[in-house]
């Protein structure tokens, strides 16, 4: 029945198995056995596609039941318990058209308890979900429903009673008269539903000082469009209007600008400004609480039983929260083939170049430049990523600053002079870095043998200055010079065009700076490559010592993914690239290109939740004590004592369009990363311990191969095709038999026969 939601356009998630009355997720104290979704972010979940929902089945994640989110539905709940007969009886008498409800499902619980299943009210609509007059009814328009089909506590089911998720009606417009809230707008803060006036923002507006930065003063303007639906205008205007920087010219534009873009700055970032300058929340603001009470770090009362931090059960690393997560998916939409997890490298890195050059965070001062390397088979929709990034590089006029190739040391530090940024998107990666590798140790091309010094370098000083050795300084010097003379002689001659006097101006901040070093320069690099020419080079040293360790892998097992049908790709959309722009300046929508990329005013710091500060104290923590724990078991420790920078970073990628970090951001990046220490893990045990531990070597190499979704046998096989078949199968049988790997039979998808896949047992 959850697909049949799912076809019908609603989202669903699945729920926590149960025994009796006691719910399986670990805490034996669980307040909502049978109600408990498995992911802590349920209110973010995602569009399913028919392969997640057949991994979500196969792993018997809907075996005991699913919650409906209620975005776009109203379903009125009848609790027979609490008089809800009666009042639903009332009900109808005033609307006789609510007991013609298309969709109607019983609950389990008996005595007539039932949810009436309709279409939701009009975007920025407010609702009560509780009316005086009818007591035992709830009108549900936020949170989520259990499911038809699902398990009720009491050992029944929830039945369908009548239609289908196809035959739901829209809600009778009487009712919704009755429940209507004026002059209050849906909107939602902290992944849960409020109701707020103009007299709301209007109270929070007051305390802030309008005279703000810039870029505050634009996001606040942002969070008011998007919680009043575009109506609250006059009162940011009237807002505004009490600074001396008012201009009234301009808040037209302005305005109608937000409404042109995807718009993720929410009600959260004007709640956090506001609260900053003293205002507190009342309490007919808060949001309604969820049925299931976590700590402040997202923890159940009684602790974690897996030694995590927080819980990040049903995280989606194919699917990044917010704005992030809509340019993953349309990076996603250019592949021919289904390529989820190198575009969501690739939206990382788009969205940290986009937002580079302006946004910090305020708790550890990070910049939003990474490493990715993306790991894909030959010829499935690598080139289609790389494109799509490019693209978002040319939206926002990142072009110039974006690169192809590394030639040499000195061509890096010449790329950071003619723009502050140096955007690396290169093809076959895996056979750079072994040329690289072969120049420092086996006398090859010389001029590369510096190349990862300077890559390093230049990424670690994105919020200094990056020092230049004298041969260095005297090499760029000469080649800065002769072009500048060439210029000069163009433009003596009378015709230089534009270009000539612009970069003759570059090349002498250029050199004027040289002695004191390169003012923060940004670099960034995502790399793509096989598993054929990368897996090899993420050993011991490079992983610890070198940038493979400081860079991000996606690593997509999959080597023949079918194409998709009837596919074409999709455009860009306005309000996508609308966001981008508004992203990369500042939050003004309407900019003029420069010729160089460059911003070198103070970077606006984007606030951090108290909850999501106290995840980022847990991840330090827990990474601290992962890394004293391999010190004495594999040598590692430098990759876990590095990991926090890059949970920081990539939490900050995803807070920057919305210009607040939240739990979610950082719930997200730490799944990300934690999933990329094991990554390279297992690569380096894989590389380094056939020798003198060949069991282990090659235990990681199959895990390497199947990860969490899973491979045949035959697939298995022919990948260690140099390992004696009897070892390779002795191995799968040890990972299965100490609840490493599962074993599960499946049908294949094109001629229907059962096979059997292995894939990481992500639980165990």
């Amino acid at each position: 029945m959850h697909r049949d939601f799912i076809e019908a356009g609603y989202r669903v998630f699945p729920l926590w198995s149960f025994r009796g009355e006691t719910c399986e997720c670990d805490n034996p104290h669980c307040a909502a056995p049978g109600k408990h979704p498995r992911a802590a972010n349920w209110q973010n979940t995602p569009e399913w596609d028919d392969d997640q929902v057949d991994a979500m089945e196969a792993a018997g994640h809907f075996a005991s039941g699913y919650g409906v989110l209620c975005r776009g539905l109203l379903v009125v709940d009848v609790d027979a318990r609490n008089g809800g007969l009666e009042s639903f009886a009332k009900l109808c008498a005033v609307v006789p058209a609510v007991s013609g409800a298309g969709m109607v499902v019983n609950t389990g619980s008996g005595g007539g308890s039932r949810h009436m299943y309709f279409t939701g009210p009009p975007e920025g609509v407010a609702l009560l979900q509780h009316h005086s007059d009818y007591p035992g009814l709830d009108f549900k328009t936020s949170g989520f429903v259990v499911g038809p089909g699902s398990r009720h506590a009491s050992g029944a089911r929830y039945e369908l009673a009548l239609g289908s998720p196809d035959d739901i009606d829209a809600s009778p417009p009487e009712m919704l008269d009755i429940l209507r809230r004026p002059d209050r707008h849906r909107a939602e803060f902290d992944g849960r539903t409020v109701d707020v006036s103009h007299g709301d923002i209007g109270d929070m507006l007051a305390v802030i000082d309008p005279d703000c930065d810039y870029d505050t003063w634009i996001r606040i303007g942002m969070a008011v469009h998007h919680a009043t639906g575009g109506t609250g205008q006059s009162v940011w205007d009237e807002w505004s209007a009490r600074g001396e920087k008012y201009d009234a010219k301009t808040m037209d534009s302005h305005w109608h600008s937000f409404g042109r873009c995807a718009n993720p700055v929410t009600l959260g970032t004007l709640v956090h400004h506001a609260e900053a300058a003293g205002w507190q929340m009342p309490v007919t603001f808060t949001p309604e609480q969820s049925h299931i009470q976590f700590d402040e770090a997202g923890l159940p009362p009684e602790g974690r039983a897996d030694g995590l931090p927080f819980d990040i059960s049903g995280v989606d690393l194919t699917a990044p929260p917010g704005f992030v997560g809509t340019v993953a998916k349309w990076i996603e939409d250019q592949s021919r083939r289904p390529r989820r997890r190198i575009a969501v490298a690739g939206a990382l890195i788009a969205m940290g170049n986009v937002a580079g050059l302006r946004y910090t965070d305020d708790k550890d001062g990070v910049t939003a430049n990474l490493f990715a390397f993306c790991v894909a088979g030959s010829r499935t929709g690598k080139e289609a990523i790389q494109q799509a990034v490019a693209q978002i590089h040319r939206a926002v006029g990142l072009a110039g600053a974006t690169h192809g190739a590394i030639k040499s040391e000195q061509e890096i530090v010449r790329n950071l002079t003619r723009h502050q940024a140096a955007l690396y998107v290169i093809d076959e990666i895996g056979i750079f870095l072994h040329k690289v590798k072969n120049a420092q140790t086996k006398g090859g091309a010389l001029y590369l043998d510096g190349v990862i010094g300077m890559l390093m370098a230049a990424y670690s000083k994105a919020d200094g200055f990056m020092l230049l050795t004298g041969d260095a300084k005297d090499d760029l010097r000469a080649v800065l010079m002769k072009e500048a003379a060439g210029l000069q002689k163009k433009i003596d001659d009378g015709a230089p065009g534009p270009y000539a006097r612009r970069r003759l101006a570059q090349i002498q901040t250029a050199l004027d700076g040289l002695d004191h070093g390169l003012e923060r320069p940004f670099l960034s690099l995502i790399g793509f490559t096989t598993p054929v020419t990368f897996d090899e080079l993420v050993d011991y040293q490079s992983a610890t010592n070198g940038f493979i360790g400081r860079a991000l892998m996606f690593v997509e097992r999959e080597t023949a993914p079918r194409r998709k049908k009837g596919f074409r790709k999709v455009p860009m959309p306005d309000e996508m690239a609308a966001t981008l722009a508004q992203v990369f300046s500042g939050g003004e929508y309407d900019t003029q290109e420069s010729g160089r990329v460059e911003y070198y005013g103070p970077r606006e710091e984007i606030p951090t939740d108290k909850k999501a500060i106290d995840m980022l104290e847990a991840v330090a923590d827990w990474l601290d004590d992962e890394a004293d724990a391999h010190k004495s078991r594999t040598g590692l420790e430098a990759l876990y004592i590095g990991a926090y920078e890059l949970v920081s970073k990539v939490s900050l990628v995803l807070a920057c369009p919305e210009g607040r970090r939240t739990a979610e951001h950082v719930r997200w990046a730490f799944a990300l990363v934690r999933r990329d220490l094991e990554d390279k893990a297992r690569l380096v045990t894989a590389n380094d311990r056939e020798k003198d531990a060949p069991k282990l070597a090659l235990q990681a190499k199959v895990a390497n191969i199947i990860g969490e979704d899973g491979q045949t046998g035959g697939v298995i096989f022919n990948r260690l095709r140099k390992w004696k078949r009897q070892d390779v199968q002795k191995c799968l049988d040890d990972m299965v038999a100490a609840n490493v790997a599962i074993k599960e039979e499946t049908t294949h998808p094109k001629n229907r026969r059962k096979v059997l896949i292995f894939k990481l047992n992500s639980s165990g």
